[in-house]
């Protein structure tokens, strides 16, 4: 099981380079600091990891077309709302 941290990661690599720089750019550096080494810590993400993670974040209310600033308020209903941290 991942945790919100992991999901994040997970998320930002699946939603491609474009979509995921935006959205790391709006975050603040405490954010940033949390996230990017969880990505680098990233392997192998099975695909059936990669559709779980997307059916999460689509139930939280992502959609493809949301603007940056739309998917990280979603990315950060898993943190209740609050900015993102660490474990």
């Amino acid at each position: 099981m991942l945790t919100p941290l992991e999901k994040v990661a997970v998320f930002l690599m699946i939603a491609g380079v474009e979509k995921g720089r935006g959205i790391i750019a709006l975050m603040d550096d405490s954010e940033i600091k949390a996230v990017v080494p969880a990505i680098r810590r990233l392997t192998a993400v099975s695909r059936e990891m990669q559709a779980s993670v997307a059916a999460e974040f689509a139930e939280l209310g992502y959609e493809d077309d949301m603007s940056p600033s739309a998917a990280l308020t979603v990315i950060r209903v898993l943190f209740d709302g609050r900015k993102i941290r660490g474990r």
